[in-house]
């Protein structure tokens, strides 16, 4: 009977742990009253939390407001000092070189931290360091770094992100966010590289880009679509003016105009009589196959016959 009971007990500790507690927290909501600090205590009085409890909490609350007022870089004369380096001096820079200088997720730049203004401002100058009292710091906010990157180094605004574009976002908070740009993941939504999305390290994950601003060095040309050759105009029946196409020979030419193929050196002297209007203008056909200076048959030329 006891050994039972005994079991029993220990089958259902956890559920009397959890009434316990349940009833405990009961207790306290209908009966308690707050204290001065903050905490609920049947007698009113402030309860007692050890140092060590206090201290955490202090330092907890110190470093949340430290993430939250991330991008105010209070070191301005070092700032000032630092960001007069570069400027103006020739800078320039590639999308392939800010990519390239893309680093691995979890990286905190040797345990000095990176706020999301620092890191997009290294990416996009190669710049790390911007002040020495707060070495994770930016030289400006998150949600001016596109407007900085334009006025100091020469970047420009474009319509749409493409791959190692850094954008700013968050205008109407007060500090705002930084990115670069990876891919598009939904018409408002996109995969980025940043930092402090894990505090003061670099994290690659997909977020909402919805009024974020977007810009690229000034030299930035997207590389444009290749044009499509045009189609060679067929053929005329004069005889007199001929659009070449891709194929035509001299003696498909000599053919359609004489009615007969020579070879040899009646072919050469009649192609002499047939003159280039585009690709060489005033050269002949012959010296095409006999001379450096000639031109030959290339297509999408329009040559003449001499009188």
């Amino acid at each position: 009977m006891v050994s039972n009971f005994k079991k029993w007990i220990s089958d259902h500790v956890a559920f009397f742990i959890v009434m316990g507690v349940a009833i405990l927290c009961i207790v306290f909501l209908l009966y308690g009253t707050k204290s001065e600090n903050g905490s609920i205590t049947l007698d009113g009085n402030n309860a007692k939390i050890e140092e060590y409890t206090e201290n955490f909490i202090e330092d907890a609350n110190k470093r949340l407001d430290e993430i939250m007022n991330h991008e105010a870089p209070t070191d301005a004369e070092t700032i000032e000092l630092n960001d007069t380096e570069e400027v103006g001096l020739g800078f320039s820079t590639s999308i392939d070189a800010i990519l390239n200088r893309r680093l691995p997720d979890g990286d905190n730049d040797n345990g000095k931290g990176w706020q999301c203004s620092k890191y997009t401002g290294y990416l996009a100058t190669g710049r790390r360091e911007y002040s020495t009292t707060h070495p994770d710091y930016g030289a400006v906010n998150g949600k001016d770094v596109a407007a900085w990157l334009v006025k100091n180094y020469g970047f420009k605004y474009i319509d749409k992100p493409v791959k190692g574009a850094i954008g700013s976002g968050g205008f109407n908070t007060q500090y705002g966010h930084t990115v670069m740009y990876l891919y598009s993941t939904g018409s408002n939504t996109a995969m980025v590289n940043d930092a402090n999305f894990t505090p003061l390290r670099i994290s690659t994950h997909n977020m909402s880009i919805s009024g974020y601003v977007w810009v690229v060095p000034g030299d930035y040309n997207p590389t444009p679509s290749p044009s499509p050759s045009p189609s060679p105009e067929p053929i005329s029946n004069t005889c007199n003016k001929i659009n070449v196409a891709r194929g035509d020979t001299m003696s498909a030419i000599m053919l359609r105009c004489e009615g007969y193929v020579k070879y040899g050196l009646s072919m050469d002297e009649y192609a002499k009589t047939w003159v280039s209007t585009k690709v060489k203008p005033g050269q002949t056909i012959y010296e095409g196959w006999n001379s450096s200076t000639g031109v030959g048959l290339y297509a999408g030329d329009v040559i003449e016959r001499l009188k």
